[in-house]
C-alpha cells in the first residue's frame, strides 16, 4: 500500500468520522428540538385557548375545518375517560388510541411516548390536574415527528458519503501532485542504486522538509562517490602494483631457477664438486623458487580475472569440464561421476578452464585418497534467458558454515598450520569468485549429500556486455 492511498484513506476516514459526529449531533439536537415543540403544542392544547379553537367532541363547527393534531381526553377520579376531542379531521376524526395505564397514575410523568399496541403507531402525550379531581391527557401522533427524523437520518448520510468521497479526491490529487517531488527522487535513488553515480537528486522547495531531504541526500551521495573513487584508485593502484611487481619478480625467478638447475646439473643428482651442504642449500632455493614461482602465476591469474583481460569466446563449458575432472579421476585414486548436458559458453575459456583447475585442486588437496566426488552440469532458463549450473560435490571434511564467507577472502587459509608447499596460498577460492563475477554469475557453498562441501556455480551462457 502507497503512501499516498494512506494518507488519502486516512483523509476520507477523518472527514467521514467528522462528517458522522457532525450528522449525528444534528440528528440528536433536531429531535430534541422537535420533540420539545411537540410538547409545547400538547401542553398549549390543553390550555383554554386550544380548547376553543378546536371545539367540542364530535361537534361540525369548528373554527375551522383544518385536522386536529391533537387529541384530548379528560379522566376523573374514578379513572373514567371522556374524549373531549378527536385528532385528525372533524369530519372524519382518527381513531382514539388505548391510553397506557401508566399515564392514569398519580406519580406519572408529565410527557411521555407510547405505542398503540392495535396499530403500532407512536404517540406522545401530555397531562395536566383538574379541580378538584381528574386529569386532562393530550395526545398526538408522532408519525410526523419519526419521518422528519428518518428524512433527516437519510440526507446527514448522504452528505456524510458526499463529503467523503469529494474529500478523497480533492486529497488524492493534492497528495499526488504533492508527491510528484518525491516520485522523482525516488526515481533518481533508484538510477543512483543501479549505478549512476552521476545522478542527483532533484530539489526540493527551500525551507520544506523534501528540500531539506534533497539537500542531505545529494550530499549524502557526494560523500560516498568520493569514498568509492578513492577506494576504486586505491584499488587500481594496488591491483598495478601486484601485476607490476609479480611480472618483475617472474623473470628474476626464472634466471634463479635456470641457475639453480644448472647448478644441481639440470636435476640429475647432486653434482661433482658440491658438498652435502651445499647440496641441501640448492634444493633449498630451488623448491622456496618453485613455491614463489606459483605465488606469483596464482596473482597474475587473479589480476587476469579481476581485470577481465582475457579473449572472450565460444567454447564447449561441457568439453573443459569433462577434460579437467577426467584428468582427476587418471592422477589420484578418486572416483568421478560425471553427468553433463551440452553448454556452449561465450566467455573467457582461460577464466573458465582456472576455475575448474582450482575446483580440482582442491578436492585433490583437501579430501582423503578414495572419496568419491559427484559433477552435474545443467541448463536451465531464468526469466528468458539461458544459463548453466555447474555442481561439485566430494566426500571431504568440507567447510564450516562460520568460515563460508571468509574463504574468499584473499590469502584465506582454515587450516593455519598447513604449509603453502603442500596446500596453496589462499587465491584459489578468491580466483574462483572473481572468475564468476566477471561472468555475471553466482556462486553458493552448501553442505553436499556426500557428505563434504557442495560448490553450486551459475552464469548465463552469453553474459550481458557491461
Amino acid at each position: 500500500m502507497s503512501l499516498r492511498f494512506r494518507i488519502t484513506l486516512l483523509t476520507a476516514v477523518l472527514i467521514a468520522f467528522t462528517s458522522a459526529i457532525i450528522g449525528f449531533a444534528t440528528y440528536v439536537t433536531v429531535g430534541s428540538v422537535q420533540l420539545e415543540q411537540v410538547d409545547t403544542t400538547l401542553q398549549t392544547s390543553m390550555g383554554s385557548t386550544g380548547m376553543r379553537m378546536a371545539g367540542p367532541l364530535g361537534s361540525k363547527k369548528g373554527a375551522n375545518d383544518f385536522p386536529n393534531p391533537v387529541a384530548i381526553v379528560k379522566v376523573n377520579a374514578k379513572g373514567e375517560m371522556t374524549w373531549i376531542r378527536q385528532a385528525g379531521p372533524p369530519r372524519n376524526p382518527d381513531p382514539l388510541p388505548a391510553i397506557p395505564a401508566s399515564l392514569l397514575t398519580p406519580d406519572s410523568e408529565k410527557f411521555a411516548s407510547f405505542v398503540d399496541p392495535e396499530t403500532n403507531q407512536s404517540y406522545r402525550a401530555a397531562w395536566r390536574d383538574l379541580r378538584p379531581n381528574g386529569r386532562m391527557i393530550a395526545l398526538t401522533s408522532l408519525d410526523d415527528y419519526q419521518n422528519s427524523l428518518n428524512s433527516i437520518a437519510w440526507r446527514t448520510l448522504v452528505i456524510v458519503l458526499a463529503s467523503t468521497i469529494f474529500g478523497a479526491l480533492i486529497a488524492w490529487f493534492t497528495v499526488r501532485r504533492s508527491f510528484r517531488p518525491v516520485n522523482e527522487m525516488v526515481r533518481a535513488a533508484g538510477e543512483i542504486a543501479a549505478g549512476a553515480t552521476d545522478q542527483r537528486m532533484p530539489e526540493g522547495a527551500p525551507g520544506t522538509e523534501l528540500g531539506v531531504l534533497s539537500e542531505s541526500m545529494n550530499s549524502m551521495v557526494d560523500s560516498l562517490t568520493r569514498s568509492m573513487d578513492a577506494v576504486e584508485q586505491s584499488e587500481n593502484r594496488l591491483r598495478t602494483f601486484v601485476s607490476d611487481a609479480s611480472h618483475e619478480i617472474r623473470t628474476p625467478l626464472t634466471v634463479i631457477r635456470g641457475y639453480v638447475e644448472l647448478l644441481m646439473g639440470r636435476g640429475e643428482g647432486n653434482p661433482s664438486g658440491t658438498n652435502e651442504l651445499e647440496a641441501r642449500a640448492l634444493a633449498r632455493i630451488n623448491s622456496e623458487s618453485l613455491r614463489l614461482e606459483r605465488l606469483v602465476t596464482s596473482l597474475l591469474q587473479l589480476d587476469l580475472a579481476d581485470t577481465s583481460t582475457s579473449s572472450i569466446a565460444e567454447f564447449s563449458m561441457t568439453t573443459l569440464v569433462s577434460d579437467t575432472f577426467g584428468d582427476l579421476t587418471q592422477f589420484s585414486e578418486r572416483a568421478v561421476d560425471q553427468r553433463l548436458e551440452d553448454v556452449l559458453v561465450t566467455g573467457s575459456q582461460d577464466g573458465w578452464a582456472q576455475l575448474l583447475s582450482n575446483l580440482a585442486q582442491n578436492i585433490s588437496r583437501y579430501t582423503p585418497a578414495g572419496t568419491p566426488v559427484a559433477v552435474r552440469l545443467e541448463r536451465n532458463d531464468r526469466n528468458g534467458e539461458e544459463w548453466f549450473t555447474l555442481t561439485v560435490d566430494d566426500g571431504g571434511p568440507g567447510i564450516p558454515i562460520h568460515n563460508r564467507e571468509m574463504i574468499f577472502d584473499r590469502f584465506t587459509r582454515l587450516d593455519l598450520a598447513r604449509d603453502s608447499s603442500a596446500g596453496g596460498f589462499g587465491l584459489g577460492m578468491s580466483i574462483i569468485k572473481s572468475v564468476v563475477l566477471a561472468h555475471q554469475g553466482e556462486l553458493a557453498l552448501d553442505d553436499g549429500p556426500l557428505g563434504g562441501l557442495r560448490v553450486e556455480i551459475s552464469a548465463p551462457t552469453k553474459p550481458r556486455q557491461s
